[in-house]
């Protein structure tokens, strides 16, 4: 059996090959980038300038993956993992670098990635914003249960890693862990039970399951002392015009609807939401005329919005990102001013692609201003990016 060439010529070993490798930096999605041959390999849980003794576990033509068997020499960031289940558990794929690793490899992955999609794009990278916490920040977790087992998904696993505690989670829900276990345990299910467990906005900790019917509480910001910090960013940035319009697509329960709506005393606000939990969440707390709440899918709305040049535009999608023709309406309609929050920066990259590709075909002189990742899930591969798209006058 021979080993497969990629298309540079090099050759990918066979499966269950060792190799050595030296880790250069960390990619999307968390793993480690090495080369060996000229190919690209990606190792999980590993950290970057250090050298690993790896078997590969796959092989295609042009990148390989392999699992770490030995750290030869381990990288300077590589640490204990301050949670003993984190080596299995699958919430936390970067516990075994230190926090402020962490922070670099994420400001540069988003710089990257942003510069891959859209190679001519100039714009101000601010430094990355700390998160105020590194461990217990989370208000909102879905733990599992069956046969017994309470705990958290075991890493690429439906196996459950049995834990009374998750140290990125605010200790006001891991004190209910066990009162959840009873709960779940009393339901005598056979089969494998999704919770959802949360603070409410009363500050009260809820829970119940997550079924086909209810897929629970829908989004919300679950580091809610990062989210001050990205709110008061994005108002910063939106700026002190009188805008005729504000939009709030993808807005969720109003997490930015309604610090908007105080900002912009004069303006008509509007907010599009497709989950109807959100949204009633959200109309229950309106007491103002100038707003006004659609539950509707962004891009339908879209077909039938009326965005002016005098308007502002925030939106703050999924991880999928917007559509292409969600970013091409919006280039066309010229609002002053919009700002895109994101938590992927591939979704952030492809979507500015199709803005100003499109901007450009009609002749619009857009600028992106400004772009900055925030550290609103540490320990994870995860972040949050804020960007600022302005008419170039």
């Amino acid at each position: 059996m021979s080993a497969k060439s990629n298309q540079r010529g090099a050759k990918a070993p066979l499966l269950g090959s060792k190799i050595k490798l030296k880790i250069e930096k960390l990619a999307m999605g968390g793993a480690g980038v090495a080369r060996h041959e000229g190919m690209v390999v990606f190792v999980p849980q590993a950290a970057p300038n250090e050298e690993v003794l790896a078997e590969v576990t796959l092989a295609k033509k042009n990148f390989m993956e392999a699992r770490i068997v030995e750290v030869l020499t381990p990288g300077p960031s590589r640490r204990e993992p301050p949670c003993p289940v984190a080596h299995t558990c699958g919430g936390c794929n970067w516990q075994h670098l230190n926090e402020d690793e962490q922070r670099k490899q994420k400001e540069a992955i988003v710089f990257e990635t942003l510069k891959k999609f859209n190679r001519d794009l100039e714009f101000n990278y601010l430094p990355i914003q700390p998160s105020p916490r590194v461990l217990r920040y989370r208000n909102r977790i879905q733990p599992k249960f069956k046969n017994n087992r309470f705990g958290f998904f075991a890493r690429n696993s439906h196996q459950i890693v049995e834990t009374m505690d998750c140290l990125i989670t605010e200790k006001t829900l891991t004190e209910h862990f066990a009162e959840v276990k009873n709960w779940a345990a009393a339901k005598n299910a056979k089969d494998l039970l999704r919770m959802e467990m949360y603070i409410a906005e009363e500050g009260d900790v809820r829970y119940g399951l997550i079924t086909d019917e209810d897929d629970g509480i829908g989004f919300s910001q679950v580091n809610r002392f990062q989210n001050e910090d990205l709110l008061r960013t994005a108002l910063d940035w939106a700026g002190d015009h009188a805008y005729e319009k504000v939009f709030d697509l993808y807005a969720g329960a109003g997490n930015f609807t309604f610090p908007l709506a105080q900002k912009y005393a004069g303006s008509e606000i509007i907010g599009v939401e497709l989950n109807p939990k959100l949204v009633e969440r959200a109309r229950s707390k309106i007491h103002d005329k100038r707003m006004t709440y659609f539950m509707s899918d962004v891009e339908t709305y879209m077909r039938r919005a009326s965005i002016g040049k005098e308007d502002l535009v925030l939106l703050d999608p999924p991880r999928a990102g917007a559509s292409e023709y969600t970013m091409q309406t919006l280039a066309a309609a010229q609002p002053r001013k919009i700002i895109y929050i994101s938590c992927h920066p591939v979704s952030l990259a492809r979507d500015l692609n199709w803005f100003f590709a499109h901007a450009q075909k009609m002749g619009v002189s857009y600028k992106l201003d400004r772009v900055q990742a925030f550290e609103m899930f540490p320990q994870t591969d995860h972040v949050e990016t804020i960007a600022e798209l302005r008419v170039d006058s």
